[in-house]
């Protein structure tokens, strides 16, 4: 199979060298490179951002990356890279007509109307697949701007789809409230590359550890984005009840911004506000390896993100053995068990967090069986090679010489 995999906003490059990456790049390197495996052909094209080449990039034998120049060849918002759509469109009209796929897979709703203004110029019956990793309407709710042009373009590209894919309950919600029927909504969750992300193995260096010993203090590890929406201010403020508990931050910007970056100069004032610096450590963006590493080291995991519609950071600690305590937004209620991988929190109160971690800190085992538990699920049903094959399915099932089947999957558990 022919696959073209449609993505404006994301590149699969950085997560194909290791470096770090948004959790929508990951997805589209692990997805394109399992589905290779499987034996398919997968290009991928994404805008390009590299202002030294537009060259393809090749990303092992059966994938290739075909960037396409529409504006600025660098990252841009969303505003921002929104207007240069239509140019998007009709270069990767010129992209499929000379190599037609068979089955089209866009990521996200500018790519998907990239995607279907392709497939009308092209002329051909060529089957769209569309992706929502997040919707607006979502992303409302924890008060992020609204837009009610892309509302109502998602709606509209969800209803004109082969398939929609979310990775969810909550999305597949979401799309049935806009109309869209629930058997055309497949539930495909994240994933984890559970080579590198193991129980066993390297603790990172500066951190080196390995899990607490007694008279050690409890190590909380979050893997979040920095603005207030990632909820690190809370985290800061649960410290303070825990004066034997020391905390790492990983999330952009790279090491050596952090001492400008407006968010790093926030969290880090207060923390000092809270009486709390010395407990807490802002590291930046590390490298996958390291992400391992630094997760190995750790004793817990713990977001208190107000959207986290991936839930791929928690999918890695559960796959280093973490037990993981959580808000149940987005991904997460789908990746974690609660009482099971760990503890799932509707409100992640400053008090109710540190009585959670307290109970932790001092039951040794029931941290172990939360770990093993979490291990064991991540590696059961969170592969990507299992996210691929699912994948593959919802496409064999589009394609003409394939006996129409129902599209909807399971829950996702």
């Amino acid at each position: 199979m022919k696959i073209a995999l449609i993505a404006t906003h994301a590149t699969p490059i950085p997560a194909h060298k290791g470096d770090p990456t948004d959790s929508e790049s990951l997805y589209l390197c692990h997805l394109a490179r399992n589905l290779a495996a499987l034996g398919h052909r997968v290009t991928i094209h994404t805008r390009c951002t590299d202002p030294q080449t537009s060259e393809r990039t090749r990303m092992g034998r059966s994938v290739v990356v075909a960037p396409i120049v529409a504006g600025p060849r660098r990252p841009l918002r969303e505003q921002e890279y929104i207007e240069h759509t239509g140019t998007f469109a009709r270069r990767l009209t010129e992209q499929l007509r000379a190599d037609p796929p068979d089955i089209i897979h866009a990521f996200g709703w500018s790519s998907g109307l990239a995607a279907l203004a392709a497939v009308r110029d092209l002329e051909r019956d060529i089957p769209v697949v569309q992706t929502f990793h997040s919707l607006n309407v979502s992303e409302q709710r924890v008060g992020l701007p609204a837009n009610p042009q892309r509302v109502r373009l998602e709606a509209a590209l969800a209803h004109h789809a082969k398939a929609v894919l979310v990775n969810s309950a909550d999305q597949r919600f979401e799309l049935a409230r806009m109309g869209v029927p629930r058997s055309r909504v497949c539930i495909v969750p994240f994933g984890v590359d559970t080579d590198q992300f193991t129980v066993e193995g390297a603790a990172h260096g500066p951190w080196q550890r390995r899990r607490s010993a007694a008279g050690r203090p409890l190590r909380i590890i979050a893997v979040t984005r920095l603005d207030p929406l990632g909820g690190v201010d809370t985290l800061i403020r649960t410290m303070a009840r825990l004066p034997d508990g020391e905390l790492l931050i990983v999330g952009d910007p790279a090491p050596e911004h952090l001492a400008i970056d407006p968010n790093a100069q926030r969290l880090e004032r207060h923390a000092k506000e809270a009486g709390v610096n010395d407990q807490v450590t802002l590291t930046g963006a590390v490298t996958r390896r390291d992400l391992a590493r630094m997760l190995r080291s750790a004793d817990v995991f713990v977001s208190t993100a107000f959207y986290d519609p991936y839930g791929s950071a928690v999918l890695e600690a559960m796959a280093c053995g973490l037990p993981v305590v959580a808000r149940a937004v987005g991904g997460i209620t789908g990746a974690m068990l609660d009482g099971t991988t760990g503890v799932l929190l509707r409100s992640a109160h400053p008090s109710t967090l540190a009585h959670v971690l307290r109970q932790l800190a001092a039951d040794t085992t029931q941290r172990t069986a939360y770990g093993i538990a979490g291990a064991d699920r991540a590696a059961s049903r969170f592969t990507w090679a299992r996210v691929a094959a699912e994948t593959e399915r919802i496409y064999q099932k589009l394609l003409p010489t394939t006996p129409e089947l129902p599209l909807a999957s399971g829950n996702g558990a």
